[in-house]
């Protein structure tokens, strides 16, 4: 099943990017959603990428989603599947990220979650404004 995703960050109305995503069977909560997303991500964040000149169609892209950017990542991650499964339920139960899914806010990991074909599914990454609350 082909579903997209798609990032955004609160106070933009532009997206971040918009990606597609294969899932081999529907998720049936949003637990088993974003457990899908994090374990994919963690494995896109620990291959090594080595750096090659970017292609004018990488540029185009790239500048697309607001910067260009000569490596996609700068760092090693060491983390281990539960760290990450930890650290995103954590972050979803600290009320950091809002989820969308079809247009629809989901709020509860157990929920029976409807996801069809070509579903888009939105990450709103909520931030903290500094300054004195009185």
């Amino acid at each position: 099943m082909n579903i997209y995703f798609i990032r955004k960050r609160s106070g933009s109305r532009k997206e971040l990017g918009r990606h597609p995503f294969i899932l081999d069977e529907a998720s049936s909560t949003l637990r088993q959603l974003l457990t899908e997303f994090t374990l994919h991500g963690l494995r896109e964040a620990q291959t090594v990428v080595s750096d090659f000149p970017l292609t004018e169609e990488e540029i185009a892209a790239q500048s697309e989603e607001g910067r260009v950017k000569f490596a996609s990542r700068y760092g090693e991650n060491h983390d281990t599947p539960e760290r990450a499964l930890q650290v995103m339920l954590q972050a979803f139960a600290d009320g950091l990220v809002r989820i969308f899914v079809d247009g629809e806010e989901v709020t509860d990991l157990d929920a029976a979650l409807s996801l069809k074909e070509g579903s888009e599914v939105a990450f709103l990454r909520l931030t903290f404004l500094t300054g004195l609350l009185w």
